[in-house]
């Protein structure tokens, strides 16, 4: 994928942003790369220039639908090249993916087990978390995965790079999920963003 006709900062790095860019290639040789940083300090904007970097079709996993809209939103006004349409390049629907493909922990879940019905976003507060995944209301989506086979369809698009965003707020059967599409996917490269170290 050459993302170069794609993305590109409009902006000036942080001096430790430019810090990590500089050893990407170390860091992702063994396919994974772990960022730790606070709240605020620019995860999902290294985040998506890693994707870059790695020149793969990337699939972006997000606690919460608020949080997959602020990704749509970092990449757009942040990285997309002038002139061209955000929906040619980013979908945050899993069953008709893009270049950069953003869902929720919760919608791969869902597919991977061809769920149909409704996602509910309660925005209550992650007991367990550094943080709050914060949502001013209930956030619903009907879904139906129940003839959708989201491994054909990201092996079709060739999907190679997966970012886990605040991944510390990974449930135990979000999890889960997520081993079984790596395992039937035959891997692919790992993103993972937090502000809560492993």
């Amino acid at each position: 994928m050459d993302y170069s006709k794609i993305l590109k900062f409009k902006y000036t790095w942080r001096k430790y942003q430019a810090r990590v860019l500089e050893n990407t290639a170390e860091y992702v040789r063994d396919g994974k790369v772990h960022i730790v940083a606070a709240p605020g300090s620019g995860k999902t904007t290294l985040g998506i220039e890693l994707i870059a970097r790695m020149k793969e079709v990337a699939l972006v996993l997000a606690p919460s639908i608020t949080i997959r809209e602020q990704w749509k939103q970092r990449i757009v006004e942040g990285f997309l090249l002038e002139g061209l349409n955000p929906d040619d390049y980013i979908s945050q629907d899993l069953k008709e993916p893009r270049a950069i493909t953003i869902a929720t922990y919760q919608a791969l879940h869902s597919a991977m087990n061809r769920y149909k019905g409704n996602l509910v976003e309660s925005g209550k507060e992650d007991k367990d978390a550094d943080d709050v995944i914060k949502s001013s209301a209930k956030d619903v989506e009907e879904v139906d995965y129940s003839d959708f086979d989201i491994v054909k369809t990201m092996k079709a698009n060739k999907m190679g790079v997966v970012c886990l965003d605040e991944c510390h707020h990974l449930r135990s059967e979000w999890w889960k999920a997520l081993e079984e599409f790596k395992k039937e996917m035959g891997g692919f490269k790992v993103i993972a963003l937090t502000a809560t170290p492993p």
